[in-house]
């Protein structure tokens, strides 16, 4: 059977008590083109695919992205990112994680699943961590044709990006 590298970061979160986990779910802290994406997601998901999602990850602060990399590294817990702030797309507004759910449970360990959804997703035009070369994130989606090092060259910070979003 095929192994799934997905990195169950609400079941961590649970576990190990992450400051903020229930804001970090809050599709309204994505940048506006990602939470339509998100919410567009979910409904087809269901009427498509037959396939309940939640979304358990949005945007995350520099305290949020450094508490989730410092579990299994300096404080306990699983390691659930490689990413320090402000290197993940979640840091920007411009990614979301989200888990099947079957029967009012969340289904971490189905590897069919994630694919179903994630090709729903790129059919959508969003880029999917089941394909990321070094690391597969089947959770995981992102905006296309974005990068964190020219988000930073460009605005300096998160916060700043997100504060064009109205503009």
């Amino acid at each position: 059977m095929e192994s799934v590298c997905i990195i169950p970061v609400l079941i961590a979160m649970l576990c190990n008590g992450v400051k903020g986990e229930r804001k970090m779910k809050d599709l309204n802290r994505l940048h506006p083109w990602m939470k339509t994406q998100a919410e567009t997601l979910k409904v087809r998901s269901k009427l498509e695919l037959g396939i309940d999602i939640i979304i358990t990850q949005t945007l995350r602060t520099k305290t949020e992205q450094d508490e989730l990399w410092a579990q299994g590294r300096t404080t306990p817990g699983v390691k659930v990112t490689n990413a320090k702030y402000p290197q993940s797309m979640h840091c920007w507004g411009l990614a979301f994680d989200f888990v099947p759910v079957i029967g009012g449970k969340a289904i971490w360990n189905k590897p069919d699943l994630f694919k179903k959804i994630g090709a729903l997703g790129k059919s959508m035009g969003l880029t999917w961590g089941g394909d990321f070369k070094s690391l597969k994130d089947m959770p995981h989606f992102e905006a296309p044709n974005h990068d964190w090092k020219e988000l930073q060259a460009k605005y300096g910070t998160p916060e700043k990006y997100i504060a064009t979003w109205g503009k």
